[in-house]
């Protein structure tokens, strides 16, 4: 029905849905403020481009940092979004085909902003294995008139039979002008489910650091010990 970006599997593989490229640490992070939602500017796109009315979908945002997280049945609105329709949701690159569980489309628009003169990022909130409770981020190219084929989930939200995953990203503009992402994925394997007297809990904890500015959103950084220091005051949010 769609392309899972994360597909379940057992839980002694839970973190190899986790990011994996080596790295350089790249910038350093600035207070955290509110996110500013802009009314849509016709002149920020294309005007002659032949997904306008797709693109007004996605409200126009401005932050220093946004954090991004969504859980099922989260009281947290901001990424409840506009549903779009199926013939919308197409456009995303996610390989979905059909209505997702009954839904219009089960793809909501959430934000776009500028990423530089010729791109558009663009969030959205899609289909994860159950309900739509992974939140992608996609580049919207607007010399070419396309949406890249390459996205990034920034925030997944999975449990299942005593498996748990959760991702957490803070999305932020460095000093070199590129936005990145950093990332916090947590997964948990609780062994009740197989035996009711065992209440060992095993978890498994990592960082990365992702140039959301690159169509391949290249990993700058999964160095724990040094994210944990350079981001120590976002991730208290967490740890």
């Amino acid at each position: 029905m769609f392309k899972n970006q994360f597909p379940v599997i057992p839980v002694i593989f839970l973190c190899g849905f986790l990011i994996a490229c080596g790295g350089k640490n790249n910038s350093e992070k600035q207070p955290e403020k509110e996110v500013v939602v802009q009314k849509n500017d016709s002149s920020f796109r294309e005007k002659e481009s032949a997904y306008a009315e797709f693109l007004s979908k996605f409200k126009l945002i401005s932050f220093d940092t946004l954090r991004v997280e969504y859980y099922y049945d989260s009281k947290d609105k901001r990424f409840k979004g506009e549903e779009l329709t199926l013939k919308e949701a197409k456009i995303l690159p996610i390989g979905l085909t059909d209505n997702y569980f009954g839904k219009l489309s089960g793809a909501y628009a959430c934000y776009q902003f500028p990423i530089d003169s010729s791109h558009i990022g663009l969030i959205a909130r899609i289909p994860g294995e159950y309900e739509a409770t992974t939140v992608g981020f996609f580049i919207f190219d607007r010399k070419k008139d396309q949406l890249l084929k390459e996205y990034f989930n920034l925030s997944i939200s999975f449990g299942d039979a005593g498996d748990a995953a959760q991702r957490t990203s803070w999305l932020f503009k460095a000093k070199n002008k590129q936005f990145q992402s950093l990332v916090y994925d947590y997964s948990s394997y609780n062994h009740e489910v197989e035996d009711t007297t065992d209440h060992t809990i095993d978890e498994w904890r990592s960082y990365y650091l992702i140039n959301c500015s690159s169509p391949k959103f290249d990993t700058l950084s999964k160095n724990e010990t040094r994210l944990k220091k350079q981001f120590r005051n976002l991730l208290r949010a967490v740890n």
